[in-house]
């Protein structure tokens, strides 16, 4: 099978959300404008390698299927810088009483490679495979932070009127001048943007001039922010960030090519 035919039929797992989780012939046809042979063929492959999975008794319904769930639990035991960063995750998490995430950039969005709960609090709308825009939030803005100029001006481009909603810039001067100061400050604080009671802290992960930074981040809520120590948590995360980078800039090359190697680099050519 040639590769961009193969390319075509993954656009099939794009139809799948979390509001979403059952697709049908009619959903790819009208979405993808593909005709009912061909979207039946696509059907068939991603069937017949365990991608998706026919749900019996209905007219031709699909889900996702067993390979997904082998995929995910690959990466979340072998990715070496989630196993790399999950001791200092939980240090955070224990000596802050706060939950902690990892994200990165995909696309349009931004996605949490892996977190570590404080257990009396509901991350609700973050999580691992969580996918959320990427004009809101800490974790969003502190990664945009870090993009070359050209490129924090195309994600302006695509997202002016939603920024403008947000009262975070009005214009690409002020959005531009936003991001300056937060690379300066070297972390962002947001507060209510995705939850009205959910703060987010957050500080970049940066392995590389040429790779697209992670983002280190700390949620609570607002009440919890009113009473501890940002200037503190702050230096804690930034120390975690450094020991990270250091830690994964040791690891050997044949290990740099597992999935959060291909993720950084794939991201960083967008």
């Amino acid at each position: 099978m040639a590769i961009s035919s193969f390319a075509k039929i993954l656009t099939v797992l794009d139809l799948f959300s979390v509001t979403r989780p059952i697709i049908n012939v009619e959903t790819i046809c009208d979405e993808l404008g593909l005709s009912k042979p061909t979207a039946y063929r696509y059907l068939k492959e991603l069937v017949s390698a365990n991608i998706l999975r026919r749900i019996s008794g209905t007219s031709g319904d699909y889900t996702l299927g067993p390979k997904i769930a082998i995929l995910d639990y690959i990466s979340r035991t072998t990715d070496p810088l989630v196993q790399i960063s999950i001791p200092f995750m939980q240090t955070i998490v224990e000596r802050t009483e706060l939950s902690c995430l990892i994200t990165y950039l995909n696309h349009d969005s931004c996605i949490d490679l892996h977190h570590e709960l404080f257990e009396p609090f509901d991350v609700g709308t973050y999580g691992r495979g969580c996918p959320r825009p990427v004009y809101i939030g800490s974790s969003a803005k502190v990664i945009l932070a870090h993009l070359p100029k050209q490129k924090i001006r195309d994600y302006y481009s695509r997202f002016a009127t939603q920024l403008a909603e947000l009262d975070f810039a009005i214009d690409e001067t002020g959005f531009l001048q936003q991001m300056k100061k937060i690379k300066k400050q070297g972390y962002y604080l947001s507060e209510g943007e995705l939850d009205p009671n959910i703060c987010g802290l957050s500080v970049p992960i940066c392995f590389s001039n040429k790779e697209v930074p992670l983002a280190l981040t700390v949620l609570g809520s607002k009440n919890r922010f009113e009473f501890i120590n940002v200037d503190k948590v702050i230096g804690m995360l930034q120390t975690s960030a450094h020991q990270i980078e250091q830690s994964f800039a040791g690891i050997s090359e044949s290990q740099h090519d597992g999935i959060s190697t291909e993720v950084f680099r794939s991201a960083s050519r967008e």
